[in-house]
């Protein structure tokens, strides 16, 4: 059944609560400006870059049965965190809960309250199945299924100066001591003594949609990739 999201790895059915209406799947409208041209029909469009869009409110049209689950419903459904819909499994959104959350009366004399989640979502739906890769061979394939560039995870194993290259990315790395880890969620380099940042060069890289080539030059025993792939 369809009565269902998830909040942070807990199904709301667990709560009590149950789902009358999910939110439609919803695509995320591209951030741009429009910009009115004297004497031309129309306007101009700028985007800001590609794949950037704006956050998109779904709402969840809910049911409780016992009113006396409120207070633990109130103290659950709250900050930030990642929620996922029946309607739409398989992966997640990154949220926030935004909204105040009335408890309505649905008959007189009935125990059972209505009420609404208003999620901020972040544009990007991530996918459940973003499995490591460990790429055996330099000049090996990873395929992004999603129809947007996702922000990996990679970590080299290997020592002095490195070369990495992702697709058409071209990263430096120098000084290589062991692990070191390019992290494109977190735009930061680091290994388990701390930040790495000023042992590379270049921008973190990215997975575009299809096929991705992942070659490297230098002493490198090993690559694995967190794709952390996403889709619209």
């Amino acid at each position: 059944m369809n009565d269902w999201f998830e909040w942070n790895g807990v199904k709301c059915t667990t709560k009590g609560i149950h789902v009358t209406e999910q939110p439609p799947i919803t695509l995320p409208a591209e951030r741009a400006t429009y910009t009115n041209v004297p004497g031309k029909a129309g306007s101009l469009t700028t985007i800001e870059a590609d794949d950037v869009y704006d956050d998109m409110i779904l709402v969840a049209q809910c049911v409780i049965a016992d009113p006396t689950q409120i207070p633990t419903i109130a103290g659950w459904l709250k900050g930030a965190g990642r929620v996922t819909f029946a309607n739409r499994q398989g992966g997640y959104y990154e949220a926030r809960i935004v909204n105040q959350i009335p408890f309505d009366v649905i008959l007189r004399g009935n125990p059972h309250r209505s009420f609404s989640v208003n999620f901020r979502c972040k544009p990007f739906f991530h996918l459940d199945d973003s499995s490591e890769t460990v790429i055996a061979h330099s000049g090996d394939f990873i395929t992004n299924p999603g129809c947007v560039a996702s922000e990996p995870v990679i970590t080299i194993t290997g020592n002095g100066d490195i070369t990495l290259m992702v697709g058409m990315q071209i990263i430096e790395l120098t000084d290589v001591d062991g692990e070191i880890i390019i992290d494109s969620v977190l735009q930061e380099v680091y290994n388990d003594d701390g930040s790495c940042n000023e042992k590379m060069e270049g921008d973190f890289p990215l997975l575009s949609p299809g096929v991705n080539a992942i070659s490297w030059d230098g002493d490198v025993t090993s690559v694995v990739v967190s794709p952390n792939w996403r889709t619209l």
